[in-house]
C-alpha cells in the first residue's frame, strides 16, 4: 500500500516537471527557429554587400530588427498605409493563400485591439436554460445598427473556445452579462486553456 502511493507521487511529480519543461522547450525552439531564419535570409542579403570575412554572427538578427522597426514607421506615412491596403487587399483574393493570411490578420487584430481597451470587458453570461454562466470578452457596446432588435441594451460578445482558435460573436442584453476582475491576458489565457493554466491568484472575481 505504502509503495503505490509512492509510486502515485513520483508518477504525479514526473508529470509536473514535464509541464514546466515541455511547454519552455517549446517556446525556446520556437524563439530559436525564428532568430536562426531570421538570420539565414539577413545573412544573405549582408553578403550581397559585404565580404564574407567583415560578416560577424548576428547581424542578420540586428539587420531583421531594423528592417522591422523600419517597416513600422514608413507604416505612419499615408502613402505606405494605401500600398499596404493594396497588398493586403491583392493577397486576399487568392485562393486558399487569401483565406489563410485573411484569419491571421483578423485574429492578430482583434487580440490587439483587446489589449488597447482600458475598460473592464471580462463578463460572465448567463446561461438560465443549463443555470450556468459562460466566460465571454465585450467587443462593442455602441450597436445603432442593430437599433431594430427585440434586445434591450444590446452588446457584442466574443465566446472565445478552449484549446482552438475560434470563437462566437453573440448580440446579449447587457442585464445578462456579470463584469469579472480579470485582465484580458488573464481571461484570454484562462478560456483557451479551459482554466488548467490559472494559478489560485488569477481566479476570476465577480465584481
Amino acid at each position: 500500500m505504502v509503495w503505490q502511493k509512492r509510486e502515485v507521487t513520483a508518477v504525479k511529480t514526473f508529470f509536473n516537471g514535464l509541464g514546466l519543461i515541455l511547454p519552455t522547450a517549446l517556446a525556446f525552439y520556437i524563439i530559436i527557429w525564428v532568430l536562426e531564419k531570421t538570420e539565414t535570409f539577413f545573412k544573405q542579403l549582408l553578403l550581397l554587400m559585404l565580404p564574407e570575412e567583415y560578416y560577424v554572427p548576428g547581424l542578420g538578427i540586428v539587420l531583421g530588427l531594423v528592417f522591422v522597426y523600419i517597416i513600422g514607421l514608413l507604416l505612419k506615412f499615408w502613402i505606405v498605409q494605401k500600398f499596404r491596403t493594396f497588398i493586403d487587399a491583392t493577397i486576399e483574393k487568392m485562393p486558399i493563400i487569401g483565406s489563410v493570411f485573411g484569419g491571421m490578420k483578423d485574429f492578430y487584430n482583434f487580440f490587439s485591439n483587446m489589449k488597447d481597451k482600458k475598460d473592464k470587458i471580462t463578463v460572465l453570461v448567463d446561461i438560465p436554460a443549463m443555470d450556468a454562466k459562460i466566460i465571454g470578452l465585450i467587443t462593442q457596446e455602441e450597436l445603432s445598427k442593430f437599433d431594430n432588435l427585440d434586445i434591450e441594451e444590446p452588446v457584442l460578445v466574443y465566446l472565445q473556445m478552449s484549446y482552438q482558435i475560434g470563437g462566437y460573436s453573440l448580440l446579449i442584453p447587457k442585464k445578462n452579462l456579470t463584469p469579472i476582475d480579470m485582465s484580458i491576458e488573464e481571461s484570454i489565457r484562462f478560456i483557451m486553456t479551459a482554466g488548467i493554466s490559472s494559478g489560485k491568484n488569477n481566479q476570476p472575481k465577480i465584481e
